[in-house]
Parts: C-alpha cells; structure tokens; sequence
C-alpha cells in the first residue's frame, strides 16, 4: 500500500477526498436533523434572488437556489452545497501545494484539508464559509501562480476576489495578507510593478460594485450588520473572550496541526520564500481575530480562511521535516471526528447529550401552527423573533406561508423587517407566534388580541420549549 502510494499520491488523495464527498452526501441525506435558523434563512433568500441581503452578500443563497433547484425544498438541497464545494476547495488546496511543493505534498494537503474538523463540521450544514474558503484558496492559487509565472493567471485572482467579497466580507482580509506578503517575502514585491495585480484587484472590486450598490438601496444593511457584529465599543479587555477563541482555534484545525503551525512560525528562519508566503496569508487574519476577541468578541469559524495557508504550510513543513507520522496521526484523529460528526446526533441522544438539540424540532412546530393557519381564513403569519420566522417559513406548510414581520425601530433588525410590507396587512387576521408569554405590546398596534392555545417544541435531552399562539385583529399600523 505504501508503494502504490508514493507511485500515485494525486490519484489516492482524489480517490480519498471523492469518496469522503460522497459519504458526507449520504450522511446529509439520512441525518433528520432540521434546519438551523441560519440556514432556513439562507433558504429564503434563495427563493428571493438578489444582489444582497440584511446580513451577508448573496452568493451562498444562489447556490442554494441551485442545489434546492436539483434536490427539493428540503434540508438535503439547502445543505447539499456545502460538501461539494469543500471536495473543490481541497483540489485547490492540493494544487497551491503542487505550485510550491510537490506531488506528494499536494496529495497530502487535499486529504488534510478535507478533513480539518472546522471544515467536517461546515460540510453537514449550509454556510457562508462555504462558499467564502473555496474562492479564498482559488484567489491564493492564482496569486500564487501570478507571483511565480505572470500570464493571465490575474484574471483568476481577480474573479476568485471578487466572488469572495460576493460571498462573505471577510474575503476583504485577502488586503491585509497581501501587504504582508509582500512586507515578509521582498521576492513577492516584483508583483507590485506587474500591471496585472492592480487590474486583479480592480475587477474584483467591480465585481462587487452590485452588493454596494444593494447596500446603497436597502439603509446600508450589510454594512451596518457588520460593523455591529464587531462590536468594539469602549476599550474593555475581555481576556476570557481570548482565551474562548483560541482555545476554539484548536477545535477548527485541530490540535497537531495547529501546533505544528505555530511551530512552523517559531522557525522562520528554517522557511522557505513560498512557506513565508503561505504563513502570510495565514497569521495576519489570526492576529486580528485575537485582538477582536480580546476587545469584543469572535466566533471560532471567524479566521477559517487562515487555515487554507496554514494547511498548506504545516503539510510541507512538516514532511520536509521528516514529520509524516504527525499528519498521519492528525488524519486518524480528524477522520474519527469527521465520523463523529456525521453519524453523532443519531446515537448521541441516547447518551444524555445532545450538540445537535437546536436542529431538532421545528418541522413538528411548523406543522402544528401551518394547522392553526389553515383555520383562519386569509390569515398573515407574524412573528417576533428571527429565528422563528425562518424557521417557520420553511416548515410551516405550504412553504412559504403569507407573512409579515412588523419593525420595532426605524431601521430593520434583520432581513425579514427590511423586506416585509405592513401595509399588505389591510384588514386581514393575523398569526402571532411568539416565545413571550404576554405581549403587552400587542394591544399598542392591534384592536383585538386573543390569545390561542400554544405549541411546544419537543427536543430527546431538552425540557419542552413553549412557542405562544396569538390571534390578531384590527391592525393600527
């Protein structure tokens, strides 16, 4: 097996990264678990084609136009996406390390990369990561390319940027790498006089002149969005936000590798120009999420495109260290987890525990108020939460119901109130679903209010969750 393996790494590692796409399918197909907010969300927005949305650009709800088209309105096409851009996104990973490696190293980095935990755990759900990692290592591929052999390789990087920044705004980071890049590696400045990168650059800024332009129509609500979701109010340190972030980092790419990159960067000196390169496009976005965590807050997915370069870089250094037990022990280690996360949520109920416990139960929630609905004669569904309205409008039958979700402020607090028009409401009824036992505000805005029995969400290791069921009349606008 070792012979046939040092004689054809490439087609064993395609094989690989084939296969663990095909079993990811299948588990996704079998799974049972309902949507999570974010995605029943990212559903609704596919059925709305546009050039942006409230909280992130388009380009995830336009696959999962695509793959909802192919697959169904059901859980399987909205996340059927996500595993088939990562089998791509590791063939690129493999080829950026064929561009500064060898064969070898290449098929070393795709099986890798395919099976970083962050990334098994972004297969079994629909992301804006998804789509973000796959033109971020297209971009890198190109950059690369472009640096090592001029050509037309700058149009790729141009059309990579440009879908990145259409996927999710931290593809923006690709311009703090690249000053880094050339700041730590002098062979990269050559580019800088290349008209080609500037021109790269340009176009994938015009690529993204229609989400601006989206933004510039819809009260900046991108923008706004993201800017509150950093958060950096006041100067107060949060060492345990730090320590929560980093200590997730390890989580996402997983304990050896992650020791072997910071290893990697304790050995500077032993780098080579292309290593230098890599760990470029990897430390800066890393820095700046530790500083953002230790002033604010950060999730743990918020580095992931640092862990395309960082794969690459820990895989080459690793081997040309003579290291290759220690991704053969990452690859063991990551495949258990894969599996885990897979086939988890069927078994680990049994056991008292449950991580899955919110994609459970939505669709019996769904079912029950689509009944309520239908008792009501031309009646609105109304919510106030986002995460019910998602929810409900991808299970409450038929998909999607008559809605409306009514402002609280004068700017919109998610995409539903930005979209939403009250004055569809007229004179109809409304379904109120809510987790607020009483509501006063209601009594405000509608002449009658009569509550009706309420539905509960029922989870294997939760207590029942109690959603509230509100009949409303005589809208006051």
């Amino acid at each position: 097996m070792l012979a046939i393996w040092h004689r054809y790494p490439l087609t064993i590692a395609a094989a690989f990264v084939l296969a663990l796409t095909a079993w990811r399918v299948g588990a996704l197909a079998v799974s049972g678990l309902d949507l999570f907010f974010d995605e029943a969300q990212y559903w609704f927005w596919a059925k709305n084609p546009a050039f942006g949305y409230y909280s992130k650009p388009p380009v995830t709800a336009w696959l999962i136009a695509l793959t909802t088209g192919l697959a169904g309105d059901t859980e399987f096409g909205v996340r059927l996406v996500s595993p088939l851009c990562y089998a791509l996104t590791a063939a690129l990973g493999g080829a950026i390390a064929a561009t500064l490696y060898d064969r070898r190293t290449a098929a070393w980095t795709a099986i890798t990369l395919a099976t970083l935990p962050g990334i098994s755990l972004s297969a079994q759900i629909a992301s804006t990561d998804v789509p973000l990692l796959l033109c971020w290592a297209a971009a890198l591929l190109c950059w690369l390319r472009y640096w090592q052999h001029g050509g037309l390789w700058w149009i790729g990087f141009g059309l990579a940027f440009g879908a990145g920044l259409m996927s999710k705004y931290a593809m923006v980071y690709m311009l703090l790498c690249l000053p880094a890049a050339f700041l730590l590696v002098p062979q990269t400045r050559a580019v800088l006089r290349r008209p080609g990168f500037w021109l790269g650059i340009g176009l994938g800024l015009l690529l993204f002149l229609p989400n601006v332009w989206w933004n510039w129509t819809h009260e900046l609500a991108s923008f706004s969005h993201t800017a509150d979701n950093a958060n950096w109010n006041g100067l107060t340190l949060k060492p345990h936000k730090l320590a929560e972030f980093a200590g997730a980092q390890f989580g996402v790419m997983g304990p050896i590798l992650l020791a072997g990159f910071v290893w990697a960067l304790i050995c500077w000196r032993r780098l080579q120009p292309g290593e230098r390169v890599l760990a470029a496009f990897a430390a800066p976005v890393l820095l700046l999420m530790l500083v953002q965590a230790l002033v604010s807050r950060a999730h743990a997915n918020w580095a992931a495109v640092a862990y395309i370069s960082a794969t690459v870089l820990v895989v080459g250094f690793l081997l040309r260290q003579g290291r290759a037990r220690w991704l053969g022990w990452s690859f063991a280690l990551h495949l258990a987890a894969a599996a885990a996360i897979m086939h988890g949520s069927s078994v680990a109920p049994a056991f008292g525990i449950d991580p899955w416990h919110r994609l459970r139960g939505w669709q019996e929630v769904g079912t029950a108020v689509g009944e309520r609905l239908s008792e009501i004669p031309d009646a609105l569904l109304i919510a106030d939460d986002r995460a019910v309205i998602a929810e409900m409008l991808f299970y409450v039958p038929p998909q999607p119901p008559e809605w409306v979700k009514l402002r609280t402020a004068a700017h919109a607090r998610d995409h539903y109130e930005l979209v939403s028009d009250a004055s569809a409401i007229g004179g109809r009824p409304l379904l109120y679903i809510t987790r607020n036992a009483s509501p006063a505000h209601l009594a405000d805005r509608f002449a009658a209010v009569e509550p009706l029995p309420p539905v509960q969400r029922v989870r294997p290791t939760r207590g029942p969750e109690t959603y509230y069921l509100y009949l409303l009349r005589g809208f006051k606008g």
